[in-house]
């Protein structure tokens, strides 16, 4: 007796000899993608776009958006932990962005070692893009969201982690106003001598206020290089009584660098889109 796959099921065909089958394409319903190519940067991006269910009934209706880079491996996990959390809390659905970088990460082609990092280091070719990956964003995509979909510019949210997270504290203390959330798993904020603490320090020469949610998390068993900086930032941030500025920090218990970042991405989404904040 021979399994033969036929589409998404299996059927048992006796004494017939399995046939190849095309495999086909698996896709995410509600979901688009697009190729941008950025002036401002100068690079290509992969964008993905998942719009709410419902979406196309409301018309009227608009909608927060959530942004996430890291988005060839993100984009999917970030749809799921959506879904837990609109089951559990009855979370208001968003429209989520996710930003690719040229592939998954460790791919040959991917660049976040070029876009997520404030300053260029010599071991490092091509590194210390987020300045233009910055403008991209704000000069480029949000436009095209904004127009292209009933986005609400008010309520936008940045989820990036590690390098991500790093890029993430760039943009808090370049333009923290673009966000109303900005949520950092296990941050690289030690990247070239922990050089984003400058740009807090001249941020904070400046600004008083620093109006925004932050989540900030880091793993109870991750690298001194990685804990300690994340304990700077947190008490910088409390000693700083920056107006306006809601803070919530998490030493996730029992988590590497790389085992924390599913729970991370779940707490991180269920705290920021819950009223009052939720925590589990």
């Amino acid at each position: 007796m021979q399994i033969v796959l036929l589409g998404a099921g299996l059927a048992l065909v006796p004494g017939r000899p399995a046939r190849a089958q095309q495999p086909a394409l698996v896709t995410i319903p509600g979901s688009e993608h697009r190729v941008i190519q950025s002036k401002v940067a100068g690079h290509p991006y992969d964008v993905y776009v998942h719009l709410p269910a419902g979406y196309d009934a409301a018309a009227a209706k608009t909608y927060p958006v959530l942004y996430v880079v890291d988005g060839d491996n993100d984009f999917a996990p970030t749809l799921e932990y959506l879904g837990l959390l609109m089951a559990e809390y009855h979370i208001a659905e968003p429209l989520v962005v996710a930003i690719g970088d040229g592939g998954a990460i460790g791919a040959p082609g991917n660049q976040r070692n070029r876009d997520f990092t404030p300053t260029a280091m010599p071991d490092r070719p091509g590194s210390g893009g987020a300045p233009a990956f910055l403008a991209f964003i704000e000069q480029e995509l949000f436009p095209l969201i904004e127009t292209t979909y009933r986005a609400d510019p008010a309520r936008r949210t940045y989820y990036g982690y590690s390098m991500g997270g790093l890029f993430g504290a760039y943009v808090l203390f370049q333009k923290p106003t673009l966000f109303q959330n900005i949520l950092l798993g296990s941050p690289a904020l030690g990247y070239n001598n922990a050089q984003v603490f400058d740009v807090e320090k001249a941020y904070h020469a400046a600004h008083g206020e620093l109006p925004v949610h932050v989540f900030l998390e880091v793993g109870a068993l991750e690298t001194p290089g990685q804990k300690e900086p994340y304990q700077r930032l947190v008490q910088l941030l409390q000693a700083r009584h920056y107006k306006g500025l809601d803070l919530h920090p998490l030493v996730l218990a029992h988590a590497t660098h790389l085992t924390g970042k599913p729970d991370t991405m779940l707490k991180a989404l269920g705290w920021a889109y819950t009223t009052p904040h939720v925590t589990f």
